[in-house]
């Protein structure tokens, strides 16, 4: 049974994982609220110390925890020390403990939302949106792929679009139209998160999590 760190447990994302596979793997949760019946550790993203205690013993760090768009009030400067510091430090606390694998919560804003008839690749340029948001994610993108580089890590980056039912699903009148993120359901999310701690085989990739849909923008 793996044994899994996951920072963000408490987040919607987070508890729709552990309510579906807590089961399957034995759990260590780390953040500043604890979710009942699970291990959890104390501490703050932006803490390396608090990290590299939390991380010990474990083989995958599923990485959820952010500074999200949908915060009000949220500072660049908050955004860039949660999203890419915080990383940094997962990053970083998965070496010194010698883990070889971590799972990435990114989102579709690092690639970026624009005007296009054609599908966004995962290979094609990224234009972050969303502001220090999306350029939080693209630095965190980066970050993984120097570690992964650099020590060997097994490292995924799950781009997610609007996760639903989350979020009201509003679809746009243009499909085509530069504020259109597309969708995708929770349970796809999320199996998508199993999948990807599961997976032996990739030392580093990025994959866009949308529904297979006509307004997607999304592959």
């Amino acid at each position: 049974m793996k044994h899994l760190l996951i920072t963000g447990a408490s987040g919607y994302v987070g508890k729709a994982f552990i309510n579906a596979f807590g089961a399957r793997y034995h759990i260590r949760l780390f953040g500043r609220t604890a979710v009942e019946g699970y291990e959890f550790a104390k501490g703050d993203i932006k803490s390396m110390e608090d990290l590299e205690r939390a991380a010990k013993d474990v083989d995958v760090i599923v990485h959820l925890a952010a500074a999200t768009t949908d915060g009000t009030g949220i500072s660049d400067l908050e955004y860039f020390q949660t999203n890419a510091v915080g990383t940094f430090n997962v990053l970083e606390a998965a070496v010194r403990n010698k883990i070889k694998k971590v799972v990435y919560g990114s989102s579709v804003c690092a690639v970026g939302f624009r005007a296009t008839s054609q599908l966004i690749m995962e290979t094609d340029r990224c234009e972050p949106s969303d502001g220090m948001y999306g350029y939080s994610k693209y630095l965190s993108e980066r970050l993984c792929e120097h570690y992964a580089e650099k020590y060997g890590i097994h490292i995924i980056c799950l781009r997610t679009a609007m996760v639903v039912p989350q979020h009201e699903l509003v679809i746009s009148p243009n499909p085509f139209a530069s504020h259109w993120l597309g969708a995708v359901h929770i349970e796809d999310v999320i199996e998508a998160l199993r999948l990807a701690v599961e997976n032996e085989t990739i030392r580093f990739d990025i994959f866009h999590i949308a529904a297979d849909n006509p307004c997607s923008k999304f592959d």
